[in-house]
């Protein structure tokens, strides 16, 4: 069992993954007047289909604080390193040892499975995120922004998904990841 307390971000991801032109040349938008609108419908795209499958797609480095019994997967694969994990002792985080205190399995979805000092809590630092983001996660993005972009002056609650979310959805689903619930 984990319980996920606190999820810092310590090293913002930094690569662009839709761009502004991009966003624009999908919707077909040729003036200047939706730039802002449209960039920030990119990044609410990209933070709701990140919480969705529990994925990060672009490099960036967490801190999360968690209770753990035996093991846990940490949020936002794929996982490239794990550089640090702590549990809480005594009123202060100590320092676990790879190979005598945990150990880790797993290569993309990494878990990490506490040998010495189960069912506490823990703190890991590692960095996640895709290096090159697949191309069904791009196209995703692009046609969620189209969704909400179309359909940013609605006033009525929509309780179904449309063509386009379904579509975005179902792009990356393969990515999702199973056992994590954001």
């Amino acid at each position: 069992m984990q319980i996920v307390r606190d999820i810092t971000t310590l090293v913002a991801p930094s690569a662009t993954i839709v761009t502004l032109a991009d966003a624009k040349n999908y919707l077909k938008v040729d003036y200047s007047e939706d730039d802002a609108l449209i960039q920030s419908l990119i990044d609410s795209a990209i933070k709701r289909l990140e919480q969705y499958t529990g994925i990060a797609f672009s490099p960036r480095t967490l801190k999360v604080v968690a209770y753990v019994d035996f093991f846990i997967e940490p949020p936002y694969a794929p996982i490239n390193s794990i550089t640090k994990v702590e549990y809480y002792s005594a009123n202060a985080w100590v320092e676990a040892v790879l190979d005598a205190d945990y150990y880790i399995i797993g290569d993309t979805y990494k878990k990490v499975y506490m040998v010495t000092a189960p069912q506490r809590e823990y703190r890991f630092t590692y960095t996640c995120g895709f290096t090159t983001l697949p191309q069904s996660i791009y196209n995703a993005i692009l046609k969620l922004v189209a969704d909400l972009y179309d359909y940013r002056a609605s006033e009525s609650p929509n309780d179904k998904l449309n063509e386009l979310q379904m579509t975005a959805y179902e792009l990356v689903q393969p990515f999702k990841r199973i056992n994590y619930i954001l």
